[in-house]
């Protein structure tokens, strides 16, 4: 299916994350801060990013206009995952038809289907 980067710094959650995504088929890596997602988003170049919003280092929301920058990464779609409210998240997150925002805890039904949604929805990235 597809490559996910995975962007979490609760290991257990980064985990459950990627056996229900590879269980669907998908190739998953897994980042532990902004800055590591940074890192692998521009070395991998994933098909879709799921990003906790607070995270050390960077949070996921400035890495992701770092993200946007990048001629290769710009347009990647991203899933925000947060336990801040919602209109926190909103002060965080830009709007844009290649961003959804999720709250914590993760039902994982609407993570697939968000999932699903993004992957369907993404725009081509420049080789």
């Amino acid at each position: 299916m597809a490559l996910i980067l995975v962007a979490e710094d609760a290991p257990e959650l980064a985990d459950m994350l990627k056996k229900v995504l590879e269980s669907r088929g998908h190739q998953v890596a897994v980042a532990a801060d902004g800055v590591e997602m940074i890192e692998k988003a521009k070395s991998l170049r994933p098909k879709l990013i799921i990003s906790d919003i607070m995270m050390p280092g960077a949070y996921g929301s400035a890495a992701f206009k770092t993200l946007q920058d990048d001629p290769y990464t710009k347009g990647t779609p991203v899933i925000f995952l947060t336990a801040v409210s919602p209109e926190q998240a909103a002060r965080v997150v830009p709007e844009a038809p290649n961003i959804l925002t999720l709250h914590k805890p993760v039902d994982i039904m609407s993570l697939i289907g968000a999932v699903n949604k993004m992957l369907g929805a993404q725009p081509v990235n420049p080789k």
